[in-house]
């Protein structure tokens, strides 16, 4: 089977990384610079909605479509008008998840409601709408509820039936379709699947589903009439968005393989792939999680969520497809639908058209009473776009070319790292070079905001308005800025923890990750932990093991498994952490001055055994350490304040810091420290700026360093001075911090 990426093949000929200029995130004229480092030039109109939108649907009449925002802020279903891409109505919803169905006869309109369990002891329903006169009613009509507990429900994706009153719901909690008669409301009927079912897929004569298994890589085939899985078939890695075309092949979008899986429905096996990333060689990252058809069956469009863009392909001959061109999106494109008519394509992105200051940021200095506070995820928007198809068709090469210079990768850099010009540094370009750090001390702390601890500093782009966590209170975070590099163009590529450790550990978070957290965060759905979560390429520290070089962890993916044990593994899954774990850094369940004397009683026996020949017994090559006390415990009365627990937090650095300093393995160490979010301060700049430092004896001294680096450039100047492959297209792609080191 070929499959041939037509346009973009010769486009790898006149588009470089030399495209990417901007100083500071923001609107500029050649788009939307994200803090990221990536750029978005979405195109068609566009008209803002909540966050996370999971789903599209055109409705029934064909004049319009409806979203399902699902994410940190209120859970909504907006109908946008197809002809003049306006939004025509929004109907709020209490909790929402993926699932969307209508009824054979178009005047229901059936949500799944994911779970309850953030927001009230209730079960959540599967809500039914009326559609009536192009709106739906404000209220839903009933509630399809079963009969389980709260911690065993968690609705997604849905298909009613075409001929029946039957529809078929996957509860991703018990791994398992259930079917309910919509006239009574009663379930009458559940059969099981694999781990974590998320779209659901019926053939146009009622008699076959298809479930996708997120967690499993599986898609199942169930009888509908004997309620019986017949098949399993193995599809790419993360599968979640289905469609079905009437010649029977079941595309399937797989968001950890860059690639859409084809499924021969008659002979029940996968027969092929489609790579929708920008370069074929590239890793993870692309993130394909949304689908559809044009109603001719003639070309598949697919929305690569991370590198915000929508691929583009003909499937006439599914045998031998070929990817035509891609289309730029907004930020996170994770819906799509095509009108009935085949002249829109409409375009759900979950981050909305950019990124924002938090200037009445949580945390702030003297806020002023009954202002309101925002935060990274009260900002946080979705936006719907609307275009117009054949219009797009007579551009595509020249949307195609725009696609690729918003792009800061390209395969090249998995061998060698970007150049910054007039720059000499102990940091390698090429991967492998070697260099004379063999030691990095990787420390990662939570949520605060540039200006919220450097704010006070006049010699960086600071606001000490915002400032509240100023030298008074952080004096060795100070120091260090001063001593050595000062970064005030540094940003997290997540929003919150739950992303957060994914990407300061992994340079990516999977779709799992991004589309689980905002609910879950908003006080809605929460899902359960599963290896969809996992990257592909695995962490940092799984880098380090193929790589040979000795690796621990203090407390970072580490918990305790009872309240006086040791800390192990968080998952089975993080098995080549296991004898790599700190046993007694208890992490969260300590003050930080306390896990930074545990740190040193151990570092005391690596310093000792500096001569020592066995590599087990000298300092590791990489160690990761979480340093949490700065996350605060808000206002709780029988804690310390906010103020202690950052100052507590402050010291404990200044200790690990002082004592690596004045060790046997210091002419050959690197110490990096970057919160894993700045989800809870303010900031003038924008709400992922962040506080990040860095102490070596090749650091510069007393430098201000305006780069516009990111969480991934951490990871990619750590690989670099260890020898390590990129893990993803995030890392391989961001700025290394060579200006921050001397040669």
């Amino acid at each position: 089977m070929r499959h041939i990426h037509s346009i973009s093949l010769l486009l790898l000929l006149v588009i470089s990384p030399s495209t990417f200029s901007a100083e500071w995130p923001g609107p500029t004229k050649e788009g939307y610079e994200l803090p990221n480092g990536w750029r978005i030039t979405p195109v068609g109109k566009s008209v803002e909605t909540n966050d996370l939108i999971l789903n599209l649907v055109p409705t029934p009449d064909g004049r319009g479509v409806v979203a399902l925002t699902c994410g940190y802020n209120p859970h909504s279903l907006v109908i946008i008008d197809a002809a003049s891409g306006e939004v025509r109505q929004r109907v709020p919803v209490p909790t929402a998840w993926f699932g969307l169905a209508w009824s054979p006869d178009g005047s229901k309109l059936y949500v799944s409601g994911g779970n309850d369990k953030r927001s009230k002891e209730s079960r959540a329903p599967i809500y039914v709408f009326e559609y009536r006169d192009e709106i739906l009613s404000e209220t839903p009509l009933a509630h399809l509820k079963q009969d389980l507990p709260q911690a065993e429900i968690f609705w997604s994706g849905l298909a009613h039936h075409p001929q029946k009153d039957l529809l078929y719901a996957a509860n991703r909690e018990r791994n398992e379709v259930v079917v309910f008669d919509t006239k009574t409301g009663e379930s009458v009927g559940r059969v099981g699947v694999e781990r974590n079912p998320c779209d659901l897929v019926l053939t146009s004569d009622g008699k076959t589903l298809y479930c996708s298994n997120w967690a499993a890589d599986t898609v199942s085939v169930i009888d509908t009439n004997s309620m019986k899985t017949t098949a399993t078939i193995g599809v790419g890695d993360n599968p979640t968005d289905m469609v079905l075309s009437s010649k029977g092949v079941l595309y399937v979008c797989c968001s950890n393989d860059n690639a859409v899986t084809l499924v021969d429905t008659a002979k029940g096996r996968a027969i092929g792939t489609i790579v929708t990333s920008l370069y074929e060689r590239a890793p993870e990252g692309s993130t394909p999680n949304a689908l559809c058809l044009d109603p001719e069956e003639e070309t598949l469009y697919v929305a690569n969520a991370d590198n915000n863009n929508i691929c583009v392909v003909d499937v006439e001959e599914p045998e031998e497809t070929t990817v035509l061109g891609f289309i730029p999106a907004g930020w996170y494109p994770s819906a799509l639908a095509v009108s009935p008519d085949g002249e829109k394509l409409f375009i759900g992105n979950s981050k909305g058209l950019g990124s924002y200051p938090t200037l009445q940021g949580p945390r702030r200095p003297n806020p002023k009473e009954n202002e309101k506070t925002e935060t990274i995820k009260t900002l946080m928007e979705g936006a719907v776009n609307t275009l117009e198809i054949d219009e797009y068709r007579s551009q595509l090469p020249e949307l195609t070319r725009q696609v690729y210079a918003n792009c800061p990768y390209n395969d090249d850099l998995l061998a060698q790292a970007a150049p910054t010009s007039g720059t000499t540094s102990v940091v390698p370009r090429v991967v492998g070079a070697g260099s004379p750090i063999r030691h990095v001390l990787y420390i990662i702390k939570e949520n605060r905001t540039y200006d919220q601890v450097f704010g006070d500093l006049p010699q960086g782009n600071g606001d000490p308005n915002l400032c509240l966590f100023g030298k008074e209170t952080t004096p060795n975070h100070h120091a260090i800025a001063e001593q050595f590099v000062l970064f005030d163009n540094l940003y997290c590529d997540a929003e919150v923890s739950a992303d957060g450790h994914q990407w300061s550990n992994a340079a990516y978070a999977t779709d799992y990750v991004e589309k689980s957290w905002p609910a879950a965060y908003g006080g809605k759905s929460l899902a359960p932990r599963s290896e969809a979560m996992i990257p592909p390429s695995g962490y940092l520290w799984d880098q380090c093991a193929m790589k040979g070089l000795t690796y621990r962890t203090y407390g970072e993916f580490a918990e305790r498994q009872s309240e006086k044990g040791t800390m192990k593994p968080i998952n089975a899954a993080f098995a080549r952490l296991e004898g790599h774990i700190a046993p007694n850094y208890l992490s969260w369940g300590a003050r930080d001055t306390e896990n930074a004397a545990e740190f040193i009683r151990e570092f005391e026996e690596y310093d000792k055994n500096f001569d020592n020949p066995d590599p087990e017994k000298r300092l590791p090559n990489f160690i990761v350490l979480a340093l949490p006390e700065d996350h605060t415990h808000g206002t709780s009365p029988d804690k310390p304040t906010t103020r202690a627990c950052v100052a507590s937090n402050d010291y404990a650095l200044g200790q690990i810091l002082d004592r690596v300093s004045h060790s046997h393995y210091w002419p050959e160490m690197a110490v990096f420290t970057i919160e894993d979010d700045a989800q809870d301060g303010p900031d003038h700049v924008d709400a992922r700026r962040t506080v990040g430092l860095l102490a070596s004896p090749y650091a510069r001294r007393g430098y201000v360093d305006s780069t516009h680096y990111t969480t991934c450039s951490v990871l990619r100047t750590i690989e670099l001075l260890l020898g390590l492959q990129p893990m993803s297209q995030y890392d391989a792609a961001a700025t290394p911090m060579y200006a921050a080191f001397t040669d």
